[in-house]
């Protein structure tokens, strides 16, 4: 099987620590920059609502009390 290598990495490497982190970062990054064009332009609504969305979701699996790190 090809993709066998790449799963076994991710679940290995992978964990949901991590991935919380990367989910503040990029909802981050989104919700900032959707916040400034839905103010300079009114189109930036979908990107601030999904960058709020990957935010929250990242905050609330970091509060989640997550042991292993």
């Amino acid at each position: 099987m090809p993709g066998s290598g790449f799963a076994s990495w991710l679940r290995r490497n992978v964990t949901e620590f991590r991935l919380a982190l990367a989910l503040v970062a990029v909802g981050s990054l989104a919700a900032s920059s959707g916040g400034v064009l839905y103010a300079v332009h009114e189109r930036g609504f979908p990107a601030l609502a999904g960058g709020l969305a990957l935010l929250i979701t990242g905050l609330v699996m970091l509060g989640s009390g997550v042991r292993r790190r």
